[in-house]
């Protein structure tokens, strides 16, 4: 069972998680964004099999 918290915008569920729903996105933080750079220029070299390709 799920439970609300009204004063902090929070739910928890079975106490295990808790989703913050007021949280500061990191999509254009510079190290986030570099780090991306990174990742993709290591996963363009990989060579994937057919299978597994999307």
């Amino acid at each position: 069972m799920s439970a609300t918290n009204k004063e902090n915008n929070n739910i928890r569920y079975d106490g295990h998680v808790t989703v913050v729903k007021d949280l500061k996105s990191h999509a254009n933080d510079p190290f986030v964004l570099k780090k991306l750079e990174e990742a993709n220029a290591i996963m363009s070299k990989v060579k994937f099999p057919e299978n597994l390709k999307k």
